[in-house]
């Protein structure tokens, strides 16, 4: 994978790439590795380009059930800072991290995730589902009383208030059981993850 461009699934830095001396990012979408290296020099109009010297990098690591990004870790200033790679899904990102740690001739060390920050992470969702019923419960009953609830401002004015329509369309007794099912699937992956926690990939 080394001197190729790699598409990246975030929404500001669309790709990066790698060779031997340095990991690049940039904003813009281009086609060759040249390009690519080229814009750490002088990049277009509206481009943001990060360049990681591999000198300067400490680690690789990311866990397997997060499909979304690993993260590379490297010093800055004297300071330890972070870059997230996102990419499609988890296979992606094995293969990816791998060969960045080739090139710097990391070893590959594999654990098991805390029992307690997956519990937690998902016991929030566990509580956040109930308060979200009992807010779109009020909503639906208001609607069937024949009131009717206008978001009056925000960036995602209309889309919110989409949200509140369909609520208002479900009616009480749907959003009931809408939440009820959704409580009862969170239930079932917090047990599930707390039962099989992930692997944590670290190279060094």
């Amino acid at each position: 994978m080394k001197n190729r461009i790699i598409r990246l699934g975030g929404k500001d830095l669309k790709v990066f790439g790698f060779n031997d001396e340095q990991i690049v990012f940039s904003s813009k979408k281009h086609e060759t590795m040249g390009s690519l290296l080229e814009s750490t020099v002088k990049s277009g109009m509206l481009e943001t380009v990060k360049a990681i010297p591999f000198s300067s990098v400490t680690q690789l690591d990311y866990n397997e059930k997060d499909d979304e990004a690993f993260t590379i870790r490297f010093l800055k200033d004297g300071k330890q800072k972070k870059q997230h790679v996102q990419l499609p899904n988890i296979e992606m990102i094995s293969a990816v991290a791998s060969a960045v740690a080739e090139v710097k001739g990391f070893n590959k060390d594999v654990t098991q995730e805390s029992k307690t920050k997956p519990l937690l992470l998902n016991l929030l969702g566990v509580v956040a589902m109930p308060l979200f019923t009992w807010v779109f419960y009020d909503i639906a009953v208001d609607a069937q009383q024949g009131g009717h609830y206008e978001v009056s401002s925000g960036r995602r004015r209309g889309t919110n208030q989409l949200l509140v329509n369909v609520v208002e369309a479900i009616g009480p007794i749907g959003i009931l059981i809408i939440g009820a099912i959704a409580l009862l699937i969170m239930l079932y992956v917090t047990y599930r993850r707390y039962n099989n926690p992930a692997s944590e990939v670290l190279y060094k």
